[in-house]
């Protein structure tokens, strides 16, 4: 089976203490499965960061996936997770969603870097994504081969 719950039990003896360190993990899985609300408030934010962007991998069409890591990232002030996150939404949404993404931006982008901000800025600005080839691919998982619309190849 592939699916952030496996991946966290993967090394957790079902014998273990429950309060070892793996049983954080095994939570933060269980609560990425099922999220409540679109904004997290806990303290495991970075594994469901994680989980989220491995969701988003596997069912890129889903935008509520999309926002959800936007904000988790945000909430983990994590710029580069959020550089990853902000293009692949912007990749799925296309020219859609104009107000989504600028009021998505304006809360974003304080955790962003100038040179990035400048590149989604202008991306929402003109509708074009050619830019989005100067972000960095180290946190998308859309540009990293899985989608990548033919405008960025090359």
């Amino acid at each position: 089976m592939n699916s952030p719950i496996w991946d966290a039990l993967a090394d957790w003896e079902l014998n273990s203490d429950f309060d070892s360190p793996n049983t954080g993990r095994i939570q933060a899985a269980f609560d990425a499965q099922h999220p409540r609300y679109l904004i997290y408030k806990g303290h495991q934010g970075k594994r469901i960061l994680y989980h989220f962007t491995r969701m988003v991998a596997a069912e890129p069409d889903k935008l509520r996936l999309h926002t959800k890591r936007i904000y988790l990232s945000i909430a983990c002030y994590d710029s580069e997770a959020l550089e990853g996150a902000f293009a692949d939404f912007l990749l799925v949404l296309g020219k859609k969603g104009a107000t989504l993404r600028k009021r998505l931006f304006e809360q974003a982008k304080s955790v962003m870097t100038p040179e990035v901000q400048k590149v989604i800025k202008r991306a929402i600005e003109e509708d074009n994504l050619e830019g989005l080839s100067k972000l960095s691919t180290k946190h998308s998982v859309l540009i990293n081969g899985r989608f990548q619309p033919a405008s960025l190849h090359g």
